[in-house]
């Protein structure tokens, strides 16, 4: 089966899910943005959890993000950061981008890659986990964290609260953003859409006094589609 199709079959499964337990599709929006809601009445973890792991397993063999973009954001990375040591990837499926970050950063650093998905053991260097969370050990420790996935997060303060607690000081988060992350695109598998502008204000109104956005990234490409990523800095003396 086609990408193409494989995608399609997948949102009819995961909407069909969702309507049978919530009804129809419930939105919030969001200044620059949007954001899907789980439940009828409050929020339903369980029926999250469930349309993320359904999603992940119909799109298991689909793979989003190109090695090259990752080398484009690892020499960003090797020219402004030295003595790496750890970095972490979220919501990677296959586990792909983690492998891909340690073949091209300075000094090869582990990398790990966290999934909801019970899928997630099957590939390198990858976790079971919720990105909305984090581990006691990875506070402070980490010199980068990506995502494309960043759209598949049902609370994007407490994800990305969670993600920017994980860097070092001077650590830079990677936001990947396109066509795809547009806030009218929503949907129940990719609840979370901003606009480029929207997330930069997002963050630096979130993370004043921590970290503030630096600058787009661009010529990361997804198929004939650019790809551009929004890098965030954590102030080197949070």
């Amino acid at each position: 089966m086609s990408d193409r199709r494989t995608l399609r079959a997948a949102k009819c499964r995961i909407a069909e899910a969702y309507k049978t337990a919530v009804g129809e599709r419930k939105v919030e929006p969001l200044e620059d943005g949007a954001l899907v809601k789980y439940g009828k009445d409050g929020f339903d973890y369980s029926l999250y959890k469930e349309i993320q792991t359904l999603g992940n397993k119909l799109k298991l063999e689909y793979q989003w993000v190109a090695e090259d973009h990752v080398e484009i954001l690892s020499s960003y990375l090797n020219e402004r950061l030295s003595d790496m040591t750890f970095g972490l990837c979220h919501g990677t499926r296959r586990g792909a981008e983690q492998g891909w970050f340690t073949k091209h950063l300075t000094g090869h650093p582990a990398v790990i890659g966290t999934e909801i998905s019970d899928t997630a053991t099957d590939f390198p260097a990858t976790i079971q986990w919720d990105f909305h969370d984090t581990k006691d050990e990875w506070t402070g420790a980490a010199d980068f964290v990506y995502s494309n996935s960043w759209d598949h997060a049902h609370d994007p303060y407490k994800a990305f609260g969670a993600w920017v607690s994980s860097l070092k000081p001077g650590g830079f988060m990677f936001l990947d953003h396109g066509p795809n992350y547009d806030p009218k695109r929503v949907n129940e598998l990719d609840p979370f859409g901003m606009s480029l502008k929207g997330l930069e204000t997002l963050l630096n109104h979130q993370f004043d006094g921590i970290g503030s956005y630096v600058e787009v990234i661009e010529g990361g490409m997804h198929k004939t589609i650019p790809i551009i990523t929004l890098a965030f800095r954590k102030h080197a003396t949070a």
